[in-house]
This record gives structure tokens, C-alpha cells and sequence, in this order.
């Protein structure tokens, strides 16, 4: 029995068991892959495989949702299945907290602001949006979540991107020295207080504050200077605005122009052969693109300039985009209003 025993566990050693809802085969290719391509230390990343724990929670979040209306801000009172988007995130609470937010890191957003030129507004807008001002980054262990969205259990058509990811991950811990045990996110494996994937932290994230590391936990000025880099990057436009009221037009042809693409590639010279004005100066050959949001009142169009698809770069969706933008103008008026009493 003993002789048994020891056999059994000298066969764990040479053939570690990551759990039955993992393929093997697809766990030692990756575990190569690392060590040849990066030179990864298999060992370490095999023990890291062996040790994953499955979270159901994961699946219950990638479950198609139940059939549900998302607008801007259309929802009637009595329809439960709609989801107003204006009031999750341009909230009262979420102005104050961002004022607070503010005021604690001017100083930083200012510097920021001067090297990124990227407004404190925007930067504050995607903090509190995505994280509520650092107090929510996630509760699943990333290294296990991004390994069952590669190679496990919810393993799906994004696969793919998800096993990148997964890499970017056991990189960015590396270059970083932390404990890829130890890190956690959100259900897709968002990190930080900005939530970046693991692939926009090595990519964007800066050491904002000279102490030789990124940190996007516990570091706002990490934090702050790795957004607006993120903004820089993408070519956020200074002093340039992200909308634009639509003074005039037909709804039938406004409606068909905001069926089209976020990306800005119409001159506003044709828009103007159409009749869809501005009641801004633009000029005639600056690319725009057309939006709508509900409404109480009803469908509301914009010309949605190049700043609106930067927003949109850093989720594709055209309501967060919205969001950012609304809740930050909300805040430049509540500080500017503060600052005159």
C-alpha cells in the first residue's frame, strides 16, 4: 500500500492534475509556450494551474443576459425591463465622490494634464465609472479567470483573446514582481482602478510617481498618469470638443447617418450637402460622425467628434462614452461652481 501511495505521488509530480475541466494536453502546450517563447518557469506556472479553483460566480456573468432594453435615458417608470444608463453612472454620488477625488489628487491631475494634456475631468470620468473612485477592482483571482476563459471551463469564442491576455497577465506580474496568486479583478480579468486588461497595463500603464513601479491599486498617481497616457495615446484632441448639437436636419436622414460607424470619417461639408447643421463652428473639413441617445423628450442627435471615438477606445460602447463624457461635464461645472464661492 505504501509502495501504491508513493507511486501515485511521484505520478502527480511528473503529471500534475489542473482539474477535470481542464484539457491537459492544452495546459502543458501553454506551459511550453510560456518557457520557450518568454522564458516562463514552468515549474512555477504549473503549480500556478494546479492550484486554480473554479469560480462559478465567472458563469453566471457570460450566461446570456435576460432580454432587457438599454438607452440613454428613455427608460418609462413602468418598464422593469429597461435599463437607463444616464442614471447608473451620471449620478449625484458619483459628482461628489469625483470632486472629492478632485481635490485629493490636484496636484497630480494638473501635472497630468500639462504632459498628457488630457483634461482631469476625463481621467476622473473613467475612474469613477469603472471602479467608483478605486473602491470596487474586482473579487476573482485573475490568473484563474483568464486561464478558464482561455483553456478551461468557460473557454468560449474569445478564447483566443483571452489566452493573449492570460500571457500579458503572467508578463505583467513578472515585470512588476507580483504574485500572480495574489492579484485580483473583475470577471473578465480587469485590473486596478482604471481596469485595465492585462495587455493595456503593459501597454499604457506609466510609473507616474518615479517609485520604480505601476501600481493601478493603490497608487493614484500611477493611476491617473496611466489614463490620460491611455487618452494620449489613442490621440485625444486638447481643448477640442467631444459633441456637438445638431442645430438643424431631417430625423429620417439623421437617424440612417447614426446607424453608421462611431469612427469619425464624414467632413462636415457633407453633412452640410445634407442639411444636418451645427449651431457650433466646425470646419467644413473636420471628419465627424452622427449619434443619438434617448431622451425623456424624445431621440437626441450630435455630432460626435474625434474625441467621442478616443472615448470609445477605451470601451466600445457608445452609452459609456456617453457616460464619460456627460458625468465629466458635470464635473468641470460643479468644480467651476466651487470655485467661485
Amino acid at each position: 500500500m505504501r509502495i501504491f501511495t508513493c507511486l501515485f505521488l511521484i505520478m502527480i509530480l511528473i503529471y500534475p492534475v489542473y482539474g477535470g475541466d481542464y484539457d491537459t494536453n492544452d495546459v502543458k502546450k501553454f506551459i511550453q509556450f510560456m518557457k520557450n517563447e518568454h522564458k516562463y518557469n514552468s515549474k512555477i506556472l504549473s503549480e500556478l494551474f494546479s492550484e486554480i479553483k473554479t469560480e462559478e460566480r465567472i458563469k453566471k456573468f457570460f450566461k446570456k443576459a435576460p432580454e432587457r432594453t438599454l438607452t440613454w435615458n428613455g427608460c418609462d417608470t413602468e418598464d422593469k425591463s429597461c435599463t437607463n444608463y444616464k442614471k447608473l453612472f451620471v449620478t449625484k454620488n458619483n459628482v461628489t465622490r469625483g470632486l472629492e477625488f478632485w481635490k485629493e489628487n490636484e496636484t497630480i491631475l494638473e501635472k497630468a494634464e500639462k504632459q498628457y494634456k488630457i483634461p482631469p475631468e476625463i481621467i476622473i470620468s473613467i475612474i469613477g465609472i469603472e471602479s467608483k473612485y478605486g473602491s470596487r477592482t474586482g473579487s476573482f483571482k485573475t490568473f484563474d479567470t483568464l486561464a478558464s476563459l482561455a483553456l478551461g471551463p468557460n473557454k468560449g469564442r474569445r478564447a483566443k483573446f483571452y489566452k493573449s491576455e492570460l500571457i500579458n497577465f503572467l508578463l505583467l506580474c513578472r515585470e512588476n514582481n507580483l504574485n500572480p496568486r495574489l492579484i485580483k479583478g473583475s470577471y473578465a480579468g480587469a485590473l486596478g482602478r482604471p481596469q485595465f486588461i492585462s495587455s493595456s497595463y503593459r501597454n499604457y500603464a506609466v510609473d507616474f510617481n518615479n517609485d520604480d513601479k505601476v501600481d493601478l491599486w493603490d497608487s493614484n498617481a500611477d493611476v491617473i498618469g496611466s489614463v490620460a497616457n491611455y487618452f494620449s495615446r489613442h490621440g485625444w484632441r486638447y481643448n477640442q470638443p467631444v459633441l456637438s448639437s445638431v442645430s438643424s436636419g431631417n430625423t429620417n436622414s439623421l437617424r440612417n447617418e447614426s446607424k453608421k460607424s462611431y469612427k469619425p470619417t464624414t467632413e462636415y461639408a457633407v453633412y452640410l450637402s445634407k442639411g444636418l447643421e451645427s449651431i457650433e463652428n466646425i470646419n467644413a473639413s473636420e471628419k465627424l460622425s452622427i449619434i443619438v441617445r434617448k431622451e425623456q423628450s424624445g431621440d437626441v442627435f450630435n455630432f460626435a467628434h474625434k474625441n467621442f471615438y478616443v472615448i470609445t477606445r477605451y470601451n466600445r460602447s457608445r452609452l459609456y462614452a456617453l457616460a464619460v463624457h456627460f458625468l465629466s461635464e458635470e464635473l468641470r461645472q460643479a468644480k467651476s461652481q466651487m470655485e467661485r464661492f
